[in-house]
């Protein structure tokens, strides 16, 4: 007997076919497609198909979604519906209020019709201890609103001095005032420090005084500080501890004073900044970049 090429000389089953003969394979019956007719045989190694659990999936998802959407329409609606019940009771309120309001006044009518005798109409034109009562608050209110009037315009003509004391600070020049300066003529603030540190404006960086003029190096007496008020006169004394001086040098420095008026008050690293003409009259500018100072305050701000 001769066999196709396809077959192999020592077997008589087409190649690439497997033996199944083991006892747990289960070979289907006549029942079996009878019960799956529109199914085809599927071997033992084959694994499921995945389209009836990618419908299965899609049609739980699509379960889900519509009971999410049933449930979310329901909330609104109900939302809604209370909405719009709010207003209509409002609306009967409101036309309840004046039923009442015609009720009180047919009813005064009445009594005003009933009431004919001298005696009464003479009650009536006397004026009620609540007319009296209402003009008492009304007198109040308009003296309440003239204390305000006038406490707002004194509030506003001490902001106008400030503000005409802060336009010529430029203009105020060192001075000692006679009687010793108090914490409340300078905002709290103290009035001597015993040691500070001083620095002088860097160059090239510009300055504006508080008042808007322009910054002048060469003006001998300028200092700007956030620890006093803009105008505050301070006397500064040079505090011993120059590394960079020599003997000679210190001697010629350390102890020497000075008169400056706060003009500015432009933040930095020390706590006051001095334009270069007032810095030298202390410390050798140039040589020095920081000193110490101890500071006074001789005069509050006008």
């Amino acid at each position: 007997m001769t066999y196709p090429a396809f077959m192999s000389h020592h077997f008589r089953e087409p190649r690439g076919a497997q033996d199944f003969s083991s006892p747990q394979v289960r070979v289907r019956g006549a029942n079996d497609f009878r019960q799956y007719s529109n199914q085809r045989l599927r071997l033992p190694n084959e694994r499921p198909p995945l389209g009836p659990r990618v419908k299965q999936l899609i049609g739980a998802i699509l379960t889900l979604a519509l009971l999410a959407g049933i449930g979310v329409g329901v909330y609104f609606g109900v939302t809604l519906l209370l909405e719009e019940d709010e207003p209509a009771t409002s609306e009967v309120r409101q036309d309840t209020v004046p039923a009442q309001d015609g009720e009180t006044t047919a009813t005064a009518d009445a009594q005003d019709s009933q009431a004919s005798d001298p005696a009464s109409a003479t009650a009536t034109d006397s004026p009620s201890p609540q007319a009296a009562t209402d003009a008492e608050e009304t007198q109040d209110a308009a003296d309440a609103e003239e204390q305000s009037e006038s406490s707002q315009s004194a509030q506003e003509a001490q902001q106008a001095s400030q503000a005409q004391a802060i336009t010529s600070v430029s203009l105020i020049e060192p001075q000692v005032a006679d009687e010793q300066v108090t914490p409340a003529q300078i905002g709290g603030a103290e009035i001597v420090a015993q040691r500070l540190t001083a620095e002088p404006v860097p160059s090239g960086i510009p300055r504006t005084l508080a008042d808007g003029a322009a910054y002048d190096p060469s003006e001998p007496a300028t200092v700007f500080t956030s620890r006093w008020p803009v105008g505050t006169t301070l006397r500064l004394t040079r505090l011993p501890g120059a590394t960079l001086l020599t003997d000679e040098e210190q001697a010629e420095v350390v102890g020497a004073e000075m008169l400056v008026v706060v003009r500015g008050t432009e933040s930095s690293n020390t706590d006051l900044q001095l334009s270069p003409a007032a810095f030298e009259q202390i410390a050798f500018y140039g040589t020095e970049r920081i000193i110490a100072v101890r500071a006074e305050v001789t005069a509050a701000p006008p």
